[in-house]
């Protein structure tokens, strides 16, 4: 499917349905970064079965994900079963794990660049964390996929996150995350999330538009080679 049709989209994963875009002509980080938040917790509820690809070791590791009003929740059925769920506020988020059998604990930041599932993808990769980050700033406009968008650059105030900046481009129109770029603290590149395709979904008595694939791509910073390449295809 094309990407030049609407977006309402994380990355890594938002799923919202089409609200009109009413930002200032100005641009502001804060509000570009805010109208994604709001975008997000006014969710329909559904579930999608998707799976993570990971193209080096050839393995799928299938998941359930389950979007609800102010929720994301993914739940990886296959031995050890691990449920990660991010539950999302006005200005807050919270980002949870299961276990097995155990109860649901709290992933502190110092966790969010562990990998999960031997793949490319690590939990702030997933998770929305970066739209609550303060101090954003607008770089420029630019265009991804034939789509008008905002570039904003938002440093990473934990320092023992898996980046120190990351650049998200935002598309104008509707407010969707078309593309993310994670940065080392010596500046390089490390990590690159793209959207591919979108579809639309069936949610309650509507249809939404909803992500279909994105490739997530690990790169080294010495070589800028990719080191690992995982699709997350819903």
């Amino acid at each position: 499917m094309n990407t030049t049709k609407p977006l309402v989209i994380l990355a890594l994963l938002t799923l919202a349905s089409l609200t009109p875009w009413t930002l200032a002509q100005e641009p502001d980080p804060d509000r570009i970064l805010e109208a994604v938040r709001r975008s997000t917790v006014q969710n329909e509820q559904l579930t999608l079965a998707g799976r993570l690809r990971h193209r080096e070791s050839g393995k799928r590791h299938p998941f359930r994900m389950t979007v609800r009003r102010n929720q994301i929740a993914f739940l990886f059925e296959q031995a050890p079963q691990h449920t990660i769920v991010l539950d999302l506020g006005g200005e807050r988020y919270r980002l949870r794990e299961k276990l097995g059998n155990g109860g649901f604990v709290d992933v502190p930041a110092a966790k969010y660049g562990t990998i999960i599932r031997n793949t490319g993808v690590n939990y702030l990769d997933i998770s929305l964390a970066y739209l609550y980050w303060p101090n954003a700033k607008f770089l420029k406009e630019d265009v991804v996929s034939e789509r008008i968008t905002w570039l904003l650059r938002v440093p990473n105030p934990d320092p023992s996150g898996p980046y120190a900046t990351l650049d998200i481009w935002v598309d104008q129109q509707t407010g969707g995350l078309m593309r993310i770029q994670g940065y080392d603290r010596q500046g390089r590149l490390v990590k690159k999330m793209e959207v591919m395709d979108v579809q639309r979904v069936k949610a309650k008595d509507k249809k939404v538009w909803a992500l279909e694939k994105m490739k997530i791509l690990s790169i080294d910073p010495n070589t800028r080679r990719v080191t690992s390449l995982t699709y997350m295809e819903l």
